[in-house]
């Protein structure tokens, strides 16, 4: 056996095999199984979540809890900074500073999540007026903004482990803290109606943080200790590039926290129940393509030199995992909506098939975005970002007034079919430039 600088080894036979690929190929498709798993695992245990919370709650009241968890996430995306991927890009050229770079980060972005959690609460009047009831309690606002920091702190702290490739504690930090909110507004605060849902919700993020940083950080991170510090020479090298991720993740989310405010306050307090529940099954498909993406991204952070290699597998794995998941999820739709209620199979089979509709033209979305963010394009994500937002956002808007919950799941989909259609012909020129 005789190895050459490139890594290659010669074995009996003449074949070659390229071990650093190898552990590569293997560790990218063992990290996205377990992103994969992990989001696949949390949907269908919020899944069972709401059905419970339809059965045991008004429409309305579900409603009210499932706005408060909009409005709590929508927060904490926008005070995330876009540290997350600076996470991912970074930890592994820290080396022995790592630790510190992920204090920094949760630091930092739990004051901007307190921040601003309490300029939502100051505006909510006017922005969600059925909301407003958050000002008048200072229990009720406080809880709002701990649970709106503690979300913050649990994606980060997703991000914390992608970076040194051990996606295997996101999965058991996420199940354990899907399995603890279930009972909570049940026997618990179900006196509080729908925020009981919301404030359950919470307190089952701040145990699956605590199992976390008590146990599985030490695992990725051997001596880890979680202590609140800022590291000015870490974060200067970390923030431009975070920024430029950030708007970009700024203009894709903003999409899934707002069309449940634009719900509530459009059609009321029911149509919103109708479509959470309809959009957070079409969530559980759209993770193929996002989970394969994050994998991917996590391996090149350690080997950016192999990364041409895989992105045509990642893709081709993406879209063979996409087709029967939306196959099987459209022909069942109206039986899964069903499950939480006569009036949500009803009034939201429409809207929850667009959507799965919309998962074909977003994977291409995904995969061009991740080929620019690799190739360190940032202008063209943002773009990118703002352009699908703009047209989802505004089509969205446009067809939920004239025709109802189902415009709201047209319009998703035809922003993202027109995206689509602009970057098919640059993603394929990337794809064929891609060596197998």
């Amino acid at each position: 056996m005789v190895r050459n600088r490139g890594g290659l080894v010669l074995v009996g036979g003449g074949r070659f095999v390229k071990l650093g690929e190898r552990s590569l190929f293997l560790s990218l498709y063992g990290n996205a199984f377990y992103l994969i798993l992990n989001s696949a695992a949390t949907a269908i245990l919020g899944f069972v979540f709401w059905a419970l919370m339809a059965r045991r709650f008004t429409p309305a009241e579900v409603g009210i809890g499932s706005a408060l968890v909009a409005a709590s996430g929508l927060v904490s995306s926008l005070a995330n900074l876009g540290l997350g991927n600076g996470l991912v890009r970074f930890v592994p050229e820290a080396k022995e500073k790592g630790k510190d770079l992920v204090n920094s980060v949760f630091t930092l972005a739990f004051t901007a999540t307190a921040v601003g959690a309490l300029i939502y609460l100051g505006g909510a009047g006017l922005w969600s007026p059925k909301l407003g009831f958050l000002r008048l309690n200072y229990l009720l606002a406080l809880g709002f903004i701990v649970t709106a920091g503690c979300s913050t702190v649990s994606s980060l702290l997703d991000s914390a482990f992608v970076a040194q490739r051990a996606c295997r504690y996101i999965f058991w930090k996420n199940v354990v803290v899907s399995l603890l909110k279930m009972p909570l507004p049940l026997f618990v605060f179900f006196r509080l109606g729908g925020f009981g849902i919301f404030v359950s919700a919470g307190l089952a993020t701040a145990a699956g943080l605590a199992l976390a940083f008590l146990g599985f950080m030490k695992g990725a991170y051997p001596l880890y200790r979680l202590k609140p510090v800022i590291r000015p020479d870490l974060m200067r090298l970390v923030l431009p590039f975070s920024f430029s991720n950030y708007l970009a993740a700024l203009f894709s989310s903003a999409t899934g926290f707002i069309f449940p405010l634009m719900v509530l306050n459009l059609r009321g307090a029911e149509d919103s129940a109708y479509f959470y529940m309809a959009w957070m099954i079409a969530s559980v498909i759209s993770v193929v393509p996002t989970g394969v993406a994050t994998s991917l991204f996590a391996e090149c952070s350690h080997c950016p030199e192999n990364l041409n290699h895989h992105v045509r597998r990642a893709l081709v794995l993406s879209l063979a995992l996409l087709v029967p998941a939306v196959g099987v999820v459209f022909a069942l739709t109206p039986l899964l909506l069903h499950f939480f209620g006569h009036g949500y199979a009803s009034n939201g089979t429409g809207v929850l098939r667009w959507v799965l509709l919309a998962n074909f033209p977003l994977a291409i979305g995904s995969f061009y975005n991740t080929v620019n963010q690799v190739r360190k394009r940032l202008p063209y994500i943002i773009a990118q970002a703002f352009v699908t937002s703009a047209l989802t956002i505004g089509i969205g808007y446009w067809l939920l007034g004239r025709i109802g919950l189902v415009g709201i799941g047209i319009g998703y989909t035809l922003a993202n079919l027109v995206v689509a259609l602009v970057v098919a012909v640059p993603l394929w020129q990337a794809v064929r430039e891609v060596p197998m």
